[in-house]
């Protein structure tokens, strides 16, 4: 089922019933807002042929980073092997390119190639402008401290393993 297939559903869906569990549970409630902020963006990308992965490792090495197999694969929330394969793609693609580090032979950093920079530039003034839209309704102060609270929250749970 694609992420823009999934229902979201809120405690108002059915009326007069209690709360359940997952109705006040943090993880669930992130879960929730992620699907339903991320489905008409999502939307956008699969109308343009452009898949959730591909989408973010474009956006992770946006605007001119460079970044390990293994570092990209934690910032684009992929087990290493499915990265690898979409790397493979995106080689192909002449999106990325792969090149050995400096100080160590064997590692492989990845970047955007000229036309994956390009395609990324759009991809992003896209998320922007969704983000933009989903969060009219918040203050700038609001926007930050949730950004803020989440990137926070994010460490921390990291650091607990």
């Amino acid at each position: 089922m694609a992420m823009n297939d999934i229902e979201i559903l809120s405690p108002q869906t059915h009326p007069g019933q209690a709360e359940s569990f997952v109705d006040r549970y943090l993880l669930y409630i992130m879960a929730q807002a992620s699907a339903a902020a991320s489905s008409a963006f999502h939307g956008q990308l699969a109308d343009m042929g452009v898949s959730v992965p591909k989408w973010r490792i474009l956006a992770s090495l946006y605007p001119d980073k460079s970044l390990n197999v293994g570092d990209l694969a934690r910032k684009c929330l992929m087990k290493q092997p499915t990265l690898t394969r979409q790397l493979d793609r995106l080689c192909a693609e002449g999106l990325t390119e792969r090149r050995h580090e400096d100080r160590d032979r064997r590692g492989v950093l990845v970047t955007l190639s000229a036309e994956g920079r390009a395609r990324a530039t759009r991809y992003v003034a896209m998320a922007r402008q969704h983000e933009s839209e989903i969060l009219a309704d918040y203050s700038a102060e609001e926007v930050a401290v949730l950004k803020d609270i989440l990137i926070e929250l994010a460490e921390r749970a990291r650091a607990k393993g």
